[in-house]
């Protein structure tokens, strides 16, 4: 995979993820998948697979407005099985904008690409 293909990935990952599209997600994110956010004032929360797939269901089950796709993309790396891309989302929380700068680790697991790490640091 190259890095264009990388950022197409990314934005399929984006437009099934904010759309609570639930067997895309389990089969994306990987079972040892780590996810790392950062608020504005510094403190650290963590998920893993199966808290992220119940977020998902959750916003499913209430039929949630999907989140927004608006996203830039920075920069994407790819080798042979692992690859990283740095974006900037336009998210909206509890009724407020908020910016977030994400890194994505993608590794080819299982015959399929898939994610193992994710990170987000508020940037407003």
């Amino acid at each position: 995979m190259n890095s264009e293909q990388l950022i197409e990935l990314t934005k399929q990952l984006i437009y099934h993820a904010t759309h609570f599209d639930l067997p895309y997600v389990k089969e994306t994110y990987a079972d040892k998948l780590l996810v790392i956010n950062v608020d504005e004032n510094g403190a650290v929360d963590t998920m893993n697979k199966e808290q992220l797939v119940a977020f998902v269901q959750q916003n499913k089950d209430t039929n949630a407005k999907p989140f927004s796709t608006k996203t830039e993309y920075h920069y994407a790396v790819c080798d042979e099985n692992m690859g990283m891309i740095v974006i900037t989302r336009e998210l909206e929380f509890n009724g407020k904008p908020s910016r977030k700068f994400f890194t994505i680790i993608w590794e080819y697991l299982a015959g399929r690409w898939q994610i193992v790490k994710e990170s987000s640091i508020v940037r407003n």
